[in-house]
């Protein structure tokens, strides 16, 4: 459909909508949304920064989303090439799950392990795709082999290994093989089952699935135990990307209340941002993008990525340029690879009017892949 280039999801959605035969009113009467917007996001007049308007648009029609954002992206480089290559790796433990798990190994292989974990962790609080891409299979697989015998021991393995598939299945998600990651989000809830770290990550994938309504559901069908602030920010989105602003706000209450290290600050800032954005409270993202300083990688190029899109709506290219251009430079392969990064560079190469930032928008459309 994009003739081997990245096309803006307007375009996508014009194709799709011809090839089922729909028009912009009985798309508009599916999914909720106007035709006025329907019109403007096909013709370039507008685009879409809202996962409610990409899940909305593709249930309409009834799509996963990722068939209107286009992913998983041509590969752009080295580094991408190893991230979507991690895919390959990561499907054999749907095959084999816990196949290596022979040898007892106290010693060296349980110290590996212990690396291995905390380069993920690493990786993950930094978005630093091309890392986790490269140390997933591995631990997963010193996960897999390190059988012991003492209680405490078990205890580290296990969490090893949760962590280890909990992180695939993000990098899975983001990347766009979202069945490869329900598959294997199966064994991260074998590995931990009950655990608020694997069903956060389910309610994030649901999400991304275009199934914020039952992502949400599922966000609150365990509640007899404090839901830690992971899985109340994952909710609060889930709410807000379904349109239910008065659970999304009470989720964040409560994580507020629960917050107790500079993560889960960071964790918090990113969810009330991606909230804003879902509802149009443009001003209040604006205000929060201010906080970065001190913030993981990760989540920093999240929160800047979202004042990108706040000035955009503003219609303040030269701002939302420079955002965009800071939220790359803090985390390279992470910000490329989000579909709504990409759907505002494309929006933005269309709106920049000064020179310095068509030249960086042209830089960074390039780093993309996108032309």
């Amino acid at each position: 459909m994009d003739h081997g280039r990245h096309v803006p999801i307007g375009c996508r959605l014009a194709g799709w909508r011809t090839r089922r035969g729909v028009t912009t009113a009985e798309l508009a009467s599916t999914s909720g949304l106007s035709e006025q917007v329907i019109v403007e996001v096909e013709s370039g007049g507008d685009w879409v920064d809202r996962q409610r308007v990409l899940y909305s648009l593709a249930a309409g029609l009834r799509l996963d989303p990722v068939d209107l954002t286009g992913q998983p992206y041509p590969p752009v480089g080295a580094e991408h090439a190893v991230v979507r290559s991690a895919a390959w790796h990561l499907r054999q433990y749907l095959t084999e799950p816990g196949a290596g798990a022979r040898r007892a190994a106290p010693g060296g292989l349980l110290a590996e392990l212990r690396t291995g974990t905390a380069a993920v962790r690493r990786a993950e609080a930094g978005g630093d795709e091309h890392v986790l891409a490269v140390v997933l299979p591995a631990l997963l697989e010193l996960a897999d082999r390190s059988v012991v015998g003492t209680r405490g021991v078990r205890e580290e393995v296990r969490t090893a290994r949760t962590s280890g598939y909990v992180a695939a299945v993000g990098l899975l998600r983001r990347v766009g093989y979202r069945d490869l990651a329900w598959s294997l989000l199966q064994q991260a809830r074998m590995a931990d089952p009950g655990g608020d770290r694997v069903l956060a990550e389910e309610v994030r994938l649901l999400t991304s699935m275009g199934l914020a309504d039952t992502a949400a559901v599922r966000s609150e069908q365990q509640r007899d135990t404090p839901r830690t602030v992971e899985l109340l920010c994952a909710a609060g989105l889930a709410h807000a990307a379904a349109g239910q602003r008065r659970p999304a706000q009470d989720c964040l209450a409560e994580a507020s209340a629960c917050v107790s290290n500079e993560a889960e600050a960071a964790e918090l800032l990113v969810a009330q941002a991606g909230c804003a954005m879902e509802f149009g409270d443009l001003e209040e993202i604006l205000v929060l993008q201010d906080a970065t300083g001190g913030m993981p990688a990760g989540r920093r190029a999240d929160l800047l990525l979202l004042g990108a899109a706040a000035w955009a709506r503003n219609a303040r290219a030269d701002r939302a340029v420079e955002r965009l251009a800071a939220a790359e430079a803090v985390a390279p392969l992470y910000v490329r690879l989000s579909p709504l990064a990409r759907e505002l560079l494309h929006a933005l190469k269309g709106r920049a009017r000064d020179t310095a930032s068509t030249r960086v928008l042209a830089r960074t459309a390039r780093r993309f892949g996108v032309r």
